[in-house]
């Protein structure tokens, strides 16, 4: 229940994230994992007493800061855990890292509590002797968890002589489809822009067998599940199953507006998760895609109403011993999906940089249902076990990343 709960609050976090975005990114495609920005967050809070902590346990959600807390270790110790896709099913990369520079060390509580709840360990980075080196240190850290599709994360001039300490998170996911495309179905056909009366030729993938969909008032939902592997737990159950979900407006240029309505009503999101059934489809075309979004989350936590960690007041004297004023100066993220006839790649990045103080609807029957993805779009990757959304965008142009 606490779990559920927990994820809950993250998927409503994730469409938070994600209309903040679109609204302030006009008509560019863009990708986010609200999973790795809540991992940091969950990493920081373990080390934020008073005010500041309770500010970080109020904005992940109402299901408290021991819910977030334990969702995040049952993340990194379970439903992401690394895999290396050899039994058939993705391959998962998670991880948290802590750079703490060389004249510091972690107070012996929070240690362990990175540790032993999160699979992570300090390492000492020259912040103050040697930051450009520290610097890239730390972005070769993130490239290598990733595969090498997130680099330079932390661009010249975050890494200073004041930097006292890094906290970040990297993911990394490559799953086939349960059910391959066909390359041979695949054609170039039109795809509808925000701008009206604007398109551009795009490469469609096609198929005529059955597919999950949900039918809903101004929108359909298409859910694309990823092949499961043999990794099973002790009771013969998949320790975790993935899927992509495209939510569809049923009007060209209804993106936004789709947007708004389930970032106001996140419990829409669920309406149709674990209810979807097969059913038989007329004309099916879903584009192929590629997107890389590099941005300062900072201002982006911000406005959404977290404050308190980036306040000259903040308290996180639960981190660093011996203690110093510490502050966070910068939330940096980026993430990549790509998108074809096999399956899914996908990275993400978040890197929390701190430094000395200074200043539902009714179901109707579906018989056979059309779903042609040509015109902007939103999706969602998510773990369908625990409700976690890993990986949230929208697709406006599939041409452009």
């Amino acid at each position: 229940m606490e779990l559920a709960e927990a994820a809950r609050d993250e998927a409503a976090f994730a469409m938070s994230v994600l209309r903040h975005l679109a609204c302030g990114g006009g008509d560019a495609s863009l990708a986010v994992s609200p999973l790795s920005i809540h991992a940091a967050l969950a990493l920081l809070g373990a080390g934020a007493k008073g005010d500041t902590l309770d500010q970080i346990v109020a904005f992940l959600g109402p299901a408290g800061g021991r819910a977030h807390a334990t969702l995040a270790s049952h993340v990194a110790l379970h439903v992401l855990s690394d895999s290396a896709g050899d039994d058939g099913g993705p391959t998962v990369r998670f991880a948290n890292g802590v750079w703490v520079d060389a004249a510091l060390r972690l107070r012996a509580g929070y240690a362990a509590v990175v540790s032993q709840r999160y699979r992570s360990q300090a390492r000492p980075a020259s912040f103050k002797a040697m930051p450009e080196e520290a610097r890239a240190e730390i972005n070769q850290w993130f490239e290598s968890v990733t595969a090498g599709r997130i680099t330079e994360l932390l661009p010249r001039g975050c890494i200073d002589s004041d930097t006292l300490a890094v906290l970040g998170n990297a993911i990394y996911f490559k799953g086939a489809w349960r059910s391959k495309f066909d390359p041979r179905n695949t054609r170039d056909d039109t795809f509808y822009l925000h701008a009206f009366g604007h398109h551009v030729r795009a490469p469609f993938m096609s198929t005529g067998e059955p597919q999950y969909i949900a039918c809903r008032s101004g929108y359909k939902v298409l859910r694309l599940p990823y092949a499961l592997g043999r990794g099973r737990d002790h009771g013969g159950e998949s320790r975790r199953c993935f899927s992509m979900y495209i939510y569809l407006p049923n009007e060209r240029h209804g993106l936004q507006a789709l947007l708004q309505m389930l970032g106001s009503s996140p419990a829409l999101l669920e309406d149709c998760w674990s209810l979807m059934t097969e059913v038989p489809v007329g004309a099916f075309k879903v584009p192929k895609f590629t997107v890389s979004c590099k941005t300062d989350a900072t201002e982006l936590l911000k406005d959404l109403g977290l404050r308190m960690p980036f306040d000259p007041r903040a308290d996180f004297s639960d981190m660093l011993d011996p203690a110093a004023p510490l502050v966070v100066s910068a939330v940096l993220h980026q993430a990549f999906v790509e998108v074809n006839e096999e399956g899914t790649e996908a990275a993400a990045a978040t890197a929390v940089v701190g430094g000395f103080t200074c200043q539902a609807p009714m179901r109707t029957p579906v018989q056979v249902v059309d779903f042609v993805a040509d015109h902007p779009f939103m999706f969602l990757i998510k773990e369908d076990l625990t409700g976690v959304v890993v990986f949230a965008g929208q697709v406006v142009n599939p041409l452009l990343s």
